[in-house]
């Protein structure tokens, strides 16, 4: 049931968006629409995404008085919790609606990757997939820009795609916490942060590279608009937080 929902309601849209934006674009090119519709998901999901990433920066601040809570009812699971919910009702904040934000956003942002790695494997617009009103491109070019095969790896889009991943996850991510060796959780949240900002990048420039130029440069296009959304994010905090200082 649930696969026949995606394939009607976000794959078959999104894969028909990507044939009428073909269609409108210069020479037809594939790499461009695919820009073009990466960006066009990315605004539409843009509120739920701010949104999102402002839960995330709030709930990085509170980190420290978490870790004094946890430290200081360690022994009182339950004191724990109230505390821990009455410091997130003090800030306004919900841990678990910015979960349910990023879970809405993953059909859509998985629908759109499907659409483009099966676009990029077989170099043409499938009609029986096209809705009626959808004309099949007269012209597609699988060469974005008239320089890179989409259909083919390419070094330079997935350092890019690297370089910029890792950029988001500077932002997205405090500073690394040391490791004590004191504290097992301490220890194991020191490594994730490493793994996350350093290993992270760099598996997902080699899964750009091996995948296909048409999906790096979804990638590529996704983490920049990421870049832009935790900016606008950081400054409305900071907007708020300096308004609610006054």
């Amino acid at each position: 049931m649930f696969v026949a929902f995606f394939h009607s309601f976000i794959y078959l849209p999104i894969y028909n968006a990507l044939a009428f934006l073909v269609s409108w674009m210069p020479a037809g090119d594939v790499g461009l629409a695919i820009v073009l519709l990466t960006v066009l998901v990315k605004v539409a999901l843009f509120p739920l995404g701010v949104k999102a990433s402002h839960t995330q920066i709030v709930l990085r601040s509170l980190e420290p008085q978490l870790r004094v809570l946890r430290e200081a009812h360690k022994n009182a699971p339950q004191e724990l919790a109230m505390k821990t919910l009455a410091l997130y009702r003090e800030h306004k904040v919900n841990p678990f609606a910015s979960f349910f934000i990023i879970l809405l956003q993953l059909p859509i942002i998985f629908g759109l990757y499907w659409v483009i790695w099966a676009d990029s494997k077989t170099g043409v617009f499938d009609t029986a997939l096209l809705y009626p009103f959808v004309v099949e491109p007269q012209v597609s070019s699988f060469v974005f820009l008239n320089i890179v095969p989409l259909n083919e790896p390419s070094v330079v889009l997935a350092v890019l795609v690297a370089g910029t991943q890792y950029w988001l996850s500077r932002l997205m991510m405090p500073a690394a916490p040391e490791k004590t060796g004191k504290a097992f959780q301490d220890d194991l949240m020191a490594s994730m942060h490493i793994q996350m900002r350093y290993v992270f990048p760099i598996l997902l420039g080699g899964i750009a590279y091996i995948a296909s130029a048409a999906i790096a440069l979804y990638f590529l296009t996704s983490n920049i608009f990421g870049i832009l959304q935790e900016v606008v994010a950081k400054r409305r905090h900071a907007e708020t937080h300096g308004h609610s200082t006054h």
